[in-house]
């Protein structure tokens, strides 16, 4: 059995001291290395200088052999070859991986110094004298970081922050050159005393792509199923309100997979199962599972196989595992790839050979969004290495620009190359890695500032995930373009980062500039990634497959000498895999023969990549594109392999499977690990399935010993549309009367429960802003939970759990305290005008715990309070980054931004919104929020269209109670604005609105709109007037004037109170409140209550007041509205 090798994370080594290492230059002219003499001279220099020639006598066999050739390994133009021997880093690497031992750092030290060493002598051609002008050069010694930030490559957490321990877990890998399969079986254990909602996450390699994705639930395995993905999301929200036990995975960003898991029970164990595929692409490149930065595990147990080789194996209880476990496989001589009857993939090498291309002016782009928080450091480092690399290499005079850019771009360095130093790094890491990511905005301003300043090559340092503004690999390719016309030749990137998206920076690179750039990674030591920005690749290579049917891919761009690709093909039987690459034939190995469900599951891989290479690079117009969409889920449906437009979601019943249309007949057999490390199809066949969904509530969901409220009827105010899930279910009267019982037991219990009064301090007036047109009434009800206002300090409220009928109360209860933890700190801070203590905490905590939403929330928090905006957008905008995928996430993020007013956060607020609707054009706030933000900017033609989508929109049966009057309202309220604007337009405005079955508004209203982010859970709306009026789910009027349309119990809202009266006869001032029932399974609550004013003649008056909330049965003062 071989010995586990753990090879640990670049930014680790970073920490820890490189071997002393000569400041003395190591000088090889290229020349000298094409000689076997100069060879032998370089690697055995490489030894001297460290210091421990004799060590060398003591390396592994494999290692050995190696060095003590008469030469390192050669590329066919007589250049030492990038793999694996003589590429840059490669024994440093080799060095953490395959030490003999823990209690020998000796042998480590030579091999990192070697490495260390040899990484400059093959990257210096010259003295510095001698260098020419637009080359790297960098001193021995130095090398660069990996940007891998040191985060768990997998986890369970709820929603509200907290993590699920990994008890145990198991993993099985074989590795058949060059493809690999790894199966996983993960065990979670819920710390908290209560049901929740779990988010899984997990960060594949490069390329991969899942296979498998399992829930336990009571005794027996249920699969996931490859569904469309919008279907599939729709269908997670409705088991939840089933009470079902659902989860659903889907690609998040980049190489990041994400699902969603429930009910995770109180204090229960969650076992998941996870399986993947991935590619080997390069001779040198090892299987590597991520480990490193994993808590400790209760049980792990590791087993990696490959045919031919040594297993090698991982058994430990109570481990905290340092470094990730690496395999090398077994490399045989003459061998390139695998068969299976028709099918092949084969590894080739296309280019020998390449000229210099000199970088004579460079702006280089720096990613600081909040997805690079735990590699910001190291890209600041990065970026000046590479500057004074440039200088020494005899750049120093040539022109560098340098920018940040996130939701935003601020330029920090304008001059030339030696300019750059520890202080503009510093700048770097001083801006914080916060907001989203912008990648188009970006690119425009490289272009103008390329333009106005003549700079030929851009640099994009990044993990190539876009959250905000273009994120669409055409939009993207388009803003690149556009870098021509402003005189860009070239544009490279550097990936950094665990969770990146190598594939869209490299459509990025070679988008049809004058010269094709590199993806380099950030790993691959400075020598190399100096070399590869320095020398020209060569694009438009043709690829073709003798014989073939099919074959991917059909064209190579941006090729370099070195660069190893795979080749898949569906070759007849018999017939050899014979490969040309721009007219000439290139070398085929022999190809092994396996069995079929990896290699297919390859193929399947590669056409679902041609078909996404055809719908962004070659589709014309958006009918052709929607076609090959539906080829690509077709493909991923019938051969269970992810794409970016399905999910997994694992399915429970007979009847959850028709809804799908899915035959379970034909369902796909799955790929597993046998107990003997082979592969093996487990087969499924059409035998029903046990289980039976329950459609009235869990006994889990009562353990609480909360009583359930009552839930008023809403048996005549359907949705539009009345159907479930559009075209992908069924009709939903079994969704009505799957809603019946739960909502019969709620509104027995509802009638027991009425408000507890607690006692509270006044809280201080809420900030009156500029653009806010409906001032909230001086010291009143507490103000707790309306965030944006200044919370005071409480008694905590009593509490009688005990079930008895109490009088309805005319006056709002007090507010109780919604905070609790680290966000409680920051926010009693803010109250006692401590801003600068509030900022430093938030950001304490942010540092602690960077993806957590409520460390980000409390920093927007802090830096509204201390006046800084633009910081409070960055901070509201990292939740967008983390969470691109969520919709309900991105609204809760626009609806803080969109807080800060224009110039700051609401065009990224309107954006958020468009993308929200589009994830999820079944939730109506998504629609409603995005025409009242387009409103806002200006554009009330853009916002009319956008609002008659979300009267078109069919929603799902018993949810939403009372939308359809509230969106036909909201249309004539933006049809009132736009006539006011443009109102020649007048009598055309008025016949839209009734075409659509608007509402016409020409009479003066005030209006308050609540809706919340938390699914599955009711929150209950409260309007008191100054006359004793109280209004809410039972009582919908107030005698004064003023009526709530509906309660919605269901989760999301929105729920509307509109007083049809003009200002001097409203009973003002209105003091409102929002009963939050329960978290729900999130673990907090956040939403937001709109304040609307309309002057009847088309004026409209905003006033936006987000929430947050983090205990059960909050009573949330929303602050009050004058007349």
């Amino acid at each position: 059995m071989r010995r586990p090798s753990l090879a640990p994370s670049l930014p680790a080594r970073a920490r820890a001291r490189s071997p002393p290492l000569p400041r003395a230059r190591v000088v090889f002219r290229e020349s000298a290395l094409r000689s076997r003499e100069g060879q032998a001279r370089a690697w055995s220099g490489a030894f001297e200088v460290s210091g421990r020639r004799a060590e060398a006598l003591r390396l592994p066999s494999k290692l050995s052999r190696l060095i003590r050739s008469e030469h390192p390994p050669r590329d066919p133009s007589g250049r030492p070859s990038v793999s694996p021997g003589s590429n840059p880093g490669f024994l440093a690497r080799y060095a953490d991986r395959n030490s003999p031992s823990e209690s020998e750092p000796s042998m480590r030290s030579v091999l990192r110094s070697a490495g260390f060493i040899l990484a400059a002598v093959l990257a210096t051609s010259a003295s510095a004298a001698d260098a020419p002008r637009g080359s790297f050069s960098f001193p021995a010694g130095e090398t660069a970081l990996q940007v891998r930030p040191a985060e768990a490559p997998m986890s369970l957490t709820a929603s509200d922050g907290t993590g699920l321990r990994l008890v145990k877990m198991t993993g099985r890998a074989v590795v058949e050159e060059p493809l690999a399969f790894t199966e996983l079986h993960l065990s979670f254990e819920n710390p908290q005393d209560r049901t929740i909602e779990g988010h899984f996450r997990i960060t594949l390699p490069q390329g991969a792509t899942i296979s498998r994705f399992a829930m336990k639930i009571d005794d027996r395995w249920q699969e996931g199923e490859v569904v469309e993905k919008q279907a599939a999301r729709r269908a997670y929200e409705d088991f939840l309100h089933r009470r079902q036990d659902p989860a659903l995975l889907e690609q998040a960003a980049g190489n990041e997979f994400g699902a969603r898991v429930f009910p995770i029970p109180a204090r229960g164990v969650k076992e998941l199962v996870v399986s993947y595929s991935q590619e080997l692409t390069s001779t040198a490149e090892p299987y590597v599972l991520p480990l490193r930065g994993l808590p400790e595990l209760g049980e792990l147990d590791l087993k990696v196989m490959q045919a031919g080789n040594k297993p090698l194996e991982l058994k430990r209880t109570r481990f905290v595992p340092s470094k990730d476990l690496v395999f090398e496989p077994k490399h045989a001589a003459g061998r390139s790839g695998l068969r299976h009857a028709n099918l092949a993939v084969a590894r080739v090498a296309p280019l020998a050979s390449s000229e210099p291309d000199a970088v004579e002016s460079l702006l280089v782009l720096v990613d600081t969004s909040a997805s690079r928080a735990l590699g910001l450091g190291e890209q600041a480092r990065l970026v000046q290495q590479l500057a004074e690399g440039l200088a020494r290499g005899g750049g120093a005079e040539v022109p560098l620009l340098v920018g940040l850019f996130d939701q935003t771009v601020v330029p920090i360095f304008d001059g030339k190359a030696g300019g750059f130093g520890q202080k503009e790094a510093k700048a770097i890491t001083s801006r914080r890695a916060l907001g989203a990511s912008d990648l188009g905005r970006a690119l425009a301003w490289a272009r103008e500032q390329a333009e106005k300043r003549k700079l030929k090559r851009v640099l994009l340092l990044s993990d190539g995930v876009a959250t905000a503004g273009a994120i669409e690999g055409d939009e993207l390719l388009a803003a690149t373009l556009r870098l021509k016309r402003a005189g860009v030749e070239r544009l490279d990137a550097i990936a950094a980062g665990g969770i990146r998206d190598d594939a869209l920076l490299r459509r990025l690179v070679t988008a049809g500039l004058a010269s094709d750039g590199v993806v380099a990674d950030a790993a691959e030591g400075l020598a190399c990634i100096g070399e590869r920005l320095t020398k020209a690749t060569r694009s438009n290579l043709e690829v073709k497959v003798a014989d073939a049917t099919w074959y991917w891919p059909k064209r190579l761009d941006g090729v370099q000498p070195g660069d190893e690709v795979l080749v898949y093909a569906e070759l007849p039987p018999g017939k050899p895999m014979r490969v040309s690459i721009g007219g000439s034939p290139v070398k085929v190995g022999e190809l092994v023969s396996v069995d079929r469900p990896l290699l297919e599951r390859a193929v399947v891989q590669a056409k679902i990549a041609s078909l996404l290479h055809k719908r962004d690079v070659e589709a014309d117009g958006k009918e052709q594109r929607a076609k090959l969409q539906e080829e690509i889920v077709a493909l991923s449906v019938s051969h269970r392999v992810l794409s970016p437009y399905t999910a997994l979601l694992v399915l429970e019943t007979e009847q959850d499977y028709a809804r799908f249309g899915i035959d379970r007949k034909a369902l796909a057999d799955i790929l597993t690990v046998d107990h003997d490390g082979r592969l093996a199809l487990t087969k499924r066949g059409p035998e029903s399935l046990t289980a039976v969904a329950t459609r009235t509530q869990r006994a889990s969901d009562a353990k609480d010993g909360k009583p359930k409220k009552k839930v008023a009827s809403a048996a005549s105010e359907e949705t539009l549309g009345a159907e479930p899930f559009g075209d992908a279910l069924a009709d939903g009267e079994a969704e009505k009367k799957a809603e019946a019982a739960p909502r019969a037991e709620r509104d027995a219990a509802r009638e027991l429960e009425l408000p507890q009064p607690s006692s509270a301090a006044p809280a201080a007036p809420m900030e009156e802003r500029a653009d806010r047109m409906v001032a909230p009434e001086a010291p009143s009800a507490a103000t707790a939970g309306m965030t944006g206002m200044a919370p005071q300090r409480r008694r905590s409220a009593t509490s009688d759990t005990r079930m008895r009928r109490l009088p309805v109360q005319d006056q709002p209860p007090r507010g109780s305290d919604p905070y609790v933890g680290k966000f409680k700190e920051v926010m009693s801070a803010i109250a006692r005008s401590q801003q600068k203590a509030a900022i430093t905490a938030a950001i304490g905590w942010r540092e602690e715990d960077p993806g957590d939403v409520m460390a980000l929330v409390a920093m927007g928090e802090a830096f509204e309070a201390a006046g800084e905006l633009e910081s409070a957008a960055r901070a509201y905008g990292s939740i967008i980054d983390f969470f691109s995928g969520r919709a309900d996430l991105r609204r809760f993020a626009g609806q803080r931004l969109e807080r800060l007013g224009r110039g700051i956060g609401l065009e990224l607020a309107a954006d958020t919104y468009a993308k929200a609707a589009q994830q999820r054009p079944d939730h109506p706030a998504s629609h409603r929020l995005f025409a009242f933000a387009l409103l806002k900017q200006g554009e009330p033609a853009k916002a009319f269209e956008a609002m008659l989508v979300a009267l078109k929109q069919r929603y799902p049966s018993g949810r939403f109670a009372g939308v359809d009057q509230i969106l036909r309202e909201d249309l004539g309220l933006i049809a009132a604005a736009w006539i006011k604007k443009e109102p020649g337009k007048r009598a055309e405005i008025l016949n839209r609105v009734q075409a659509a079955g608007g509402v016409v508004e020409d009479k003066p209203s005030l209006r308050f709109v609540l809706n919340w982010e938390t699914d599955a859970n009711d929150v209950d709306f409260h309007i008191y007037d100054a006359r004793g009026g109280h209004a809410y789910y039972s009582n919908r009027e107030l005698p004064s004037g003023g009526k709530l349309y509906a309660d919605v119990t269901t989760g999301y809202g929105p729920e509307c109170f509109t007083i049809r009266l003009p200002k001097g006869k409203r009973a003002g001032p209105y003091k409102l409140q929002a009963h939050y029932y329960s978290r729900g399974p999130m673990g907090y609550g956040m939403g937001k209550l709109q304040i609307i004013d309309h002057d009847g003649k088309g004026g409209l008056s905003f006033e936006e007041r987000p929430f947050v909330v983090m205990v059960d049965g909050a009573y949330l003062d929303l602050g009050s509205v004058r007349n």
